[in-house]
């Protein structure tokens, strides 16, 4: 699955158009982001990813988990976010 590095300067709008360009074709992507401003970056864009993909009668799904990488030879703890696309149960729906 394709890593998205998201930075305290990530534009949110643009980032939520990746996400769901990498999710109609390959059904999901990992977004890597380090320090508290870049991970309010992400996470805004997942919601906005969210909001559209509502009118294409889906929904997104993200698990965050913590990791570890490394930035000019230092190890910091990062927070990836696995975003997938979920389609709806079409049974459970139409009942």
């Amino acid at each position: 699955m394709n890593v998205i590095r998201v930075s305290s300067k990530t534009n949110p709008c643009v980032l939520a158009e990746s996400i769901a360009s990498f999710m109609k074709d390959e059904g999901g992507v990992h977004l890597r982001a380090v320090g508290a401003a870049a991970i309010n970056q992400a996470v805004k864009a997942i919601a906005i990813c969210r909001i559209n993909m509502v009118a294409a009668n889906a929904d997104v799904t993200c698990t965050p988990w913590f990791s570890e990488v490394l930035i000019d030879g230092e190890v910091k703890t990062a927070i990836t976010f696995n975003v997938e696309l979920r389609w709806p149960d079409v049974e459970s729906s139409a009942a």
